[in-house]
């Protein structure tokens, strides 16, 4: 039974990154491609994580699976905010010496 419901877990994380990657195929610029990649780190790796810890039970081998996932999870809004910052300075959106 775990394991069927490991394997529907990784499938459903592999359909949310498959389906970000072909959206960000379609986008329009930069900054919409970038809104792509939020679903692949907060709910497809999650879930792909997870499906593959269910399947894998407890031990060292899920502690490292779980631990860059987790980092994953939560650093990635920073790494896209200053991505987008990044490129917003580039193109002359706003200013380098702009607090916000």
């Amino acid at each position: 039974m775990s394991h069927d419901i490991a394997v529907a877990l990784v499938v459903l994380g592999t359909a949310v990154v498959v389906a970000s990657a072909l959206g960000a195929l379609l986008a329009r610029d930069v900054y919409h491609r970038l809104h792509f990649t939020t679903p692949i780190t907060s709910l497809g790796g999650p879930l792909i994580a997870i499906g593959l810890s269910v399947d894998n039970g407890a031990g060292l081998t899920t502690a490292s699976i779980l631990f860059p996932t987790f980092l994953l999870f939560f650093s990635s809004p920073v790494l896209s905010a200053a991505i987008a910052r990044t490129i917003a300075q580039r193109d002359g959106h706003i200013h380098s010496e702009a607090p916000d």
